[in-house]
């Protein structure tokens, strides 16, 4: 029987807006389906290997105000980011939320020109400008990128539609070095930085981005489709997800 390894690195600091959502919802559809699932919790004082992260199917880092970024950075770029980065780099599954997915970028620099520098496994940097630009808040629609429209895995799983919906509240602005890199492309809301259309971050096998709600509680596809590269499988058995479906496409109507 394949069995779901979930690495959840600072559940303490970094669960912004329910984050910690993913989780369950990721847990509980696998283990709907018969899987064996253990979740894995990675905290400051856990000391790590690149053992452990082999014998991790997914990894999920959530969300957090500047204070919890700044409380595990240290932990993460000295004991935690080159066994991460080797993860991500060799194709590991992960979702990333909002103050993570910056972390993981060249750098985070806040609105009072303070600066800590990201592991750089996502080709992208973040700024802050203060309040002399409004922050990115309220209700979200995108459409997923090609990339993973055309991927046979989605493909096989999606019975829903094309779209994902969700929740951003950001102060930051993130830029990607290669726009087609995107997770999405924004219908309705800010996404990266309200210019250029593009939502997150889509690396090898890993995702970034500012969609809280949590993400995977109303977009039963994207949780499907995480769960599938995770187990490394191109199908998975249909689940009755009338109440979650009804969810989406609500969410699809919400003014921003």
């Amino acid at each position: 029987m394949n069995k779901l390894t979930i690495g959840y690195l600072y559940k303490k600091h970094l669960n912004l807006y329910g984050d910690n959502g993913n989780i369950e919802v990721l847990v509980q559809r696998a283990l709907r389906r018969g899987f064996e699932v253990e979740v894995l919790e990675i905290e400051q004082d856990t000391l790590v290997s690149s053992d452990l992260f082999k014998n991790v199917n997914l990894v999920f880092m959530g969300g957090g105000p500047d204070s919890g970024q700044r409380d595990v950075y240290e932990d993460l770029v000295k004991n935690k980011g080159d066994f991460l980065k080797e993860y991500i780099g060799n194709g590991g599954v992960g979702l990333y939320i909002c103050g993570a997915y910056q972390l993981l970028g060249h750098f985070y620099e806040a609105a009072d020109g303070s600066r800590l520098d990201g592991l750089g496994v996502f080709d992208l940097y973040t700024e802050h400008f203060g309040k002399k630009i409004p922050r990115c808040i309220g209700n979200t629609v995108a459409k997923f990128s090609r990339r993973i429209l055309e991927d046979p895995v989605f493909k096989s799983i999606n019975s829903l539609d094309d779209f994902i919906v969700g929740f951003e509240n950001h102060g930051g602005r993130t830029f990607l070095k290669q726009k087609e890199e995107s997770f999405a492309s924004m219908v309705r809301g800010s996404g990266n930085n309200s210019k250029d259309k593009t939502e997150g971050c889509l690396f090898n096998n890993s995702i970034g981005t500012y969609f809280h709600g949590p993400i995977l509680s109303k977009n039963p596809h994207l949780a499907d489709y995480l769960i599938a590269k995770s187990l490394g499988i191109d199908s998975l058995q249909k689940l009755d997800d009338s109440l979650i479906i009804a969810t989406h496409t609500a969410s699809m109507k919400l003014k921003q």
